[in-house]
């Protein structure tokens, strides 16, 4: 099988998902790789990880929902009086065009 499709059969293959058929073919070529096992050693690691983070409770600190609600508010005002005075400025700067006869 080539090398290639071996280290796609990696993350699977440490997951334990794949077939009888495709982890014997994985297990034949990490036999004859160093390289191989290095990468499925990472995998491994990468998934204790994942495992331990999944089972970690993540709460918010105290008040964020109101600091975030905020934040977009003020955002979005700041949006709104930047867009206001564009309007503005580009109205006078018409005026100031038209009244100088430059159009």
């Amino acid at each position: 099988m080539d090398p290639r499709a071996i280290e796609e059969l990696l993350p699977a293959y440490a997951a334990g998902e794949l077939s009888g058929e495709e982890a014997r073919r994985v297990e034949a070529a990490l036999e004859g790789s160093p390289r191989l096992r290095e990468e499925l050693a990472r995998y491994e690691r990468l998934f204790v990880l994942l495992a331990a983070a999944a089972e970690q409770e993540i709460s918010a600190p105290e008040g964020l929902q109101g600091q975030v609600a905020r934040r977009v508010a003020i955002a979005a005002y700041l949006g709104a009086a930047a867009n206001l005075a564009g309007d503005i400025l580009g109205a006078y700067g018409r005026a100031l065009v038209y009244y100088l006869g430059l159009a």
